[in-house]
C-alpha cells in the first residue's frame, strides 16, 4: 500500500505542485528520478522477472489481437467525431506521435499495470476488484481533463483485464500509442481541449 501511495502522491506532485516551483524543470526532475527509484525498488523487492511483469514478445501478438477490436471501435468513433466537425487532421503533427509516444506510453502502461494493478491484486485479493481500482486509478490521474478522464477509464479497464488474462506490456503500449495520436488529431478542440492534465491543463 506504501508503495503504490508513494507512485500516487509523486505523479500528483508533478501534475499540481510543480507548476508552482521556482525551479519546475529542477522540481520535476527530481520527481521523475523518485519515481524511477520507486519502479526499481518495487521491481527487486518483489523479485519477478520482466517476462512476468510483462516484458516479453512471446504473447504479443496474441495479446495483441485480442485487444485489437476495442481499439478498432475506439478508432473509427473518434474519426467519424473529427470528420463530422471537420478536425481530422492526420498529417505530420499524427505521424510524429506515432513515433515518440511509444516509449512514454510503455511506462505509463508499466506504471499501471506492472506496478499499480499489481499492487491492487494484492490488496484487494481479487483480479475483478483489481482491474476496476487499476482503471479507476488510470482515469483520476488523468484529471481535470474530462475527454482523457473518461477515455482512461475506458482504457483503463480494457488494458487491466487482459493483462489478469495474459500480460504484454508491449502489446498494450501499441494500442495506447495508436489510440493517443487519433485522439490527439481527430477530435474538436470544443471537446478534446488538449492532452494535457494537473494545473496546466488550465494554461494551455
Amino acid at each position: 500500500m506504501f508503495e503504490l501511495a508513494s507512485l500516487v502522491i509523486l505523479i500528483e506532485s508533478i501534475m499540481w505542485a510543480v507548476p508552482f516551483a521556482s525551479n519546475p524543470r529542477l522540481a520535476y526532475s527530481g520527481l521523475a528520478l523518485l519515481i524511477a527509484a520507486l519502479l526499481l525498488f518495487g521491481y527487486v523487492r518483489e523479485g519477478v522477472g520482466l517476462r512476468e511483469l510483462g516484458l516479453r514478445t512471446d504473447n504479443f501478438f496474441r495479446v495483441l489481437r485480442r485487444v485489437a477490436p476495442a481499439l478498432l471501435i475506439f478508432v473509427a468513433s473518434v474519426l467519424v467525431i473529427g470528420l463530422a466537425a471537420g478536425t481530422v487532421r492526420l498529417g505530420p503533427k499524427f505521424f510524429s506521435m506515432l513515433l515518440a509516444v511509444p516509449p512514454w506510453a510503455l511506462l505509463q502502461q508499466y506504471m499501471l499495470l506492472a506496478f499499480a494493478h499489481r499492487r491492487f491484486r494484492v490488496i484487494t485479493g481479487s483480479g475483478r476488484a483489481s482491474v476496476i481500482a487499476s482503471a479507476a486509478l488510470f482515469s483520476l490521474l488523468h484529471f481535470p481533463n474530462p475527454v482523457l478522464t473518461v477515455v482512461c477509464a475506458l482504457g483503463g479497464l480494457i488494458w487491466a483485464r487482459e493483462y489478469e488474462c495474459e500480460p504484454n506490456l508491449l502489446a498494450h503500449s501499441v494500442t495506447h500509442t495508436v489510440a493517443s495520436a487519433f485522439l490527439a488529431n481527430s477530435l474538436p478542440g470544443w471537446l478534446l481541449k488538449n492532452m494535457v492534465v494537473g494545473y496546466n491543463y488550465f494554461l494551455r
